[in-house]
């Protein structure tokens, strides 16, 4: 996989200036990446091609990326069955056996996942060239693009399974989201003082979910 150089690394390969590479970013003529602080970084196929040299066969890495909601699900054997998918999946895909297996126990809606934090850290870094996940939820609930967009910045591509998720694990993990939602808005509502009337919404919204699935 192409590692990536830092300008000053990059400026003395091509015996350019940061400068110039620089305005060659801006006006197409090079592609850079960028870290998650804004510098650039420079794919090292991109000064390869311009030197006019044969091109560095590309590395590929592959980490696979499981989440489930919950130690309840993990228990019972969902994380484990998930990532037997994705290894089966990145074959289907032709890829190289995986080289990391990411796992989290956490709510799609949370930000502060450890494996998703360590997998954006590999992406950084130039440590991964492919992710694989069964399904885009698998990775957030929400804004599946924006994270697609990140990965793509770091030359890093995002394949999903899309195959069937077993139907009482999804109907769990959503109630579990839902769940995150009410608590969050309703100890903003109730304020610290409201704790009581919180649980009992959340324990309504919990029936009413639950009947709703069982239908």
């Amino acid at each position: 996989m192409d590692r990536l150089l830092t300008l000053s690394e990059a400026s003395t390969l091509l015996g350019v200036s940061p400068s110039t590479i620089r305005y060659w970013d801006r006006t197409g003529r090079i592609r850079c990446v960028r870290t998650a602080g804004g510098r650039r970084r420079v794919p090292e196929g991109e000064v390869v091609r311009l030197r006019g040299e044969a091109p560095v066969p590309v590395h590929r890495v592959v980490a696979l990326y499981a989440r489930v909601s919950s130690h309840d699900q993990k228990a019972k054997g969902d994380l484990d069955r998930q990532v037997l998918r994705l290894r089966e999946g990145a074959r289907a895909f032709s890829l190289p056996e995986p080289e990391h297996v990411i796992t989290d126990v956490a709510s799609g809606l949370s930000d502060k996942r450890k494996g998703l934090l360590r997998l954006m850290q590999l992406a950084e870094e130039g440590a991964v060239t492919d992710v694989v996940i069964t399904c885009r939820d698998r990775l957030t609930r929400f804004g599946f693009s924006y994270l697609a967009r990140y990965f793509d910045a770091f030359r890093v591509t995002v394949h999903v399974l899309n195959g069937e998720e077993d139907k009482k694990s999804l109907h769990e993990e959503l109630v579990d989201d839902l769940l995150a939602i009410v608590t969050s808005f309703s100890g903003k509502l109730y304020g610290l003082r409201g704790h009581k009337k919180a649980r009992e919404l959340v324990a309504r919204v919990k029936e009413v979910v639950q009947a709703e699935g069982d239908v």
